[in-house]
């Protein structure tokens, strides 16, 4: 079922859009589907060294950080909105 993808900032630029729809039931599922629209944006978002998602970048679903549900595991549907983000760091 299609899921809508909500893109801020960078990931964002990458996508060259701000909202795409990806078919998934959960995030991580979200975030592997992520290669067949953009390759960069998946790099982006993807650590491969750590197969997890990059520490920089913030995750909910509406509106919902998904540490505080079952992580990459949360289902979602196509009621949900998932938000992509990429923290900026100071130095």
């Amino acid at each position: 079922m299609p899921v809508k993808v909500k893109l801020v900032g960078v990931l964002r630029h990458l996508a060259g859009t701000d909202t795409i729809s990806v078919e998934a039931s959960t995030v991580r599922e979200v975030v592997e589907r992520l290669r067949s629209v953009n390759e960069k944006l998946y790099e982006r978002v993807w650590d491969y060294s750590e197969r997890d998602l990059a520490p920089d970048i913030y995750v909910a679903v509406n509106d919902i950080d998904i540490r505080l549900l079952d992580g990459l595991n949360t289902r979602v549907g196509e009621e949900d909105t998932v938000l992509l983000l990429s923290y900026i760091h100071g130095g």
